[in-house]
C-alpha cells in the first residue's frame, strides 16, 4: 500500500516575536528537517502568549494536521504559559511531573531549584516527555501535539531527536535548475512545463549575487522519475537560450 503523506502545522508562541524584539528561525528549521523526512508543513502561525488564543490555535490544528509543533513559553518566568494552555486544550490538570522534577533536581544540584524553576516540571498530566540534552527541562508531547522551547539551539537539539520516531510520510524528490535568465523571459516556458508535469510543483526563486543576478527554479513531487525528466526539459531549454544553467 503506497505511503500517505503526512500533514503537519507549527505555531510560534511568543509577544517578542510579534514585537520584532527576537527573529524568530524556529519554524524554518522546523520546516526543513519536516521536508526533509517527507512530512508537509501546512501552515505556520505565530501567536501572543495569551492562553486562549493557544487553546483555540492548538486545538484547531491537532484536529486539521496529523503533527502540531509549537515552540515558546515553556520556561521558567511568569509569561511561559504554554504547558497550562495545552493542558487546557485537551482538557487535562497541570500537575508536576516527577521525572521532569527529579531531572531538574539532578540539573540543580549545586544550586538552588527555585520555585521559577520547578515551574517547567509542571506539564498536562498524561503529557510524555521530550529530552532536553543541553538545559534538561524537557519538552512533552500530547497525542499528536508536540511542545518545543523557544530557544534555538535548545529547540534544534530537542526536535532532531523526536522527528527520529515520527511515522514518516511520501519523500520528497528535489532538484534545482538555475540560469541567468530572467522569469521574464523564461516564464512562458515554465508555464508550460508545468502543465505538462502538473503532479510537479515548479517554483521560482529570483537571486542576487554580487555583479549578477538570475532565478533558481526548484523541481519537487513524489516521483523521482518524473522530478529528473522534468529538470532536464528545462536544463535543456535554458542551455538552447544561452542561459548558463547548473543542476543539482
Amino acid at each position: 500500500m503506497k505511503k500517505k503523506r503526512k500533514s503537519s502545522g507549527i505555531i510560534i508562541i511568543g509577544n517578542e516575536i510579534l514585537s520584532g524584539k527576537t527573529l524568530e528561525t524556529n519554524s524554518n528549521f522546523m520546516s526543513k528537517e519536516l521536508f526533509r523526512i517527507g512530512i508537509s508543513c501546512e501552515e505556520i502561525v505565530t501567536i501572543k502568549d495569551e492562553k486562549p488564543r493557544i487553546v483555540e490555535k492548538v486545538n484547531i490544528f491537532r484536529k486539521k494536521y496529523d503533527y502540531v509543533f509549537t515552540s515558546g513559553g515553556i520556561g521558567p518566568t511568569h509569561d511561559d504559559i504554554t504547558s497550562d494552555s495545552i493542558a487546557s486544550a485537551f482538557g487535562e490538570k497541570l500537575i508536576i511531573n516527577m521525572e521532569a522534577k527529579k531531572r531538574l533536581e539532578k540539573h540543580y544540584s549545586d544550586d538552588v531549584l527555585t520555585r521559577a524553576r520547578l515551574k517547567m516540571a509542571y506539564l498536562p498530566e498524561n503529557a510524555s516527555l521530550i529530552d532536553n540534552p543541553i538545559s534538561v527541562a524537557p519538552g512533552f508531547f500530547l497525542q499528536n501535539v508536540y511542545v518545543f522551547p523557544g530557544v534555538p539551539k535548545i529547540m534544534e537539539a530537542m526536535f532532531k531527536d523526536i522527528i527520529n520516531s515520527l511515522d514518516e510520510g511520501l519523500r520528497y524528490y528535489k532538484k534545482t535548475v538555475s540560469t541567468t535568465l530572467s522569469e521574464g523571459i523564461i516564464g512562458d516556458y515554465i508555464e508550460k512545463i508545468q502543465k505538462k508535469f502538473s503532479s510537479l510543483e515548479i517554483g521560482s526563486y529570483p537571486y542576487f549575487k554580487k555583479n549578477s543576478f538570475g532565478v533558481s527554479l526548484v523541481i519537487r513531487g513524489v516521483d523521482d522519475l518524473k522530478v529528473s525528466d522534468a529538470s532536464l526539459e528545462i536544463y535543456k531549454y535554458i542551455e538552447s537560450q544561452n542561459g548558463n544553467p547548473k543542476i543539482f
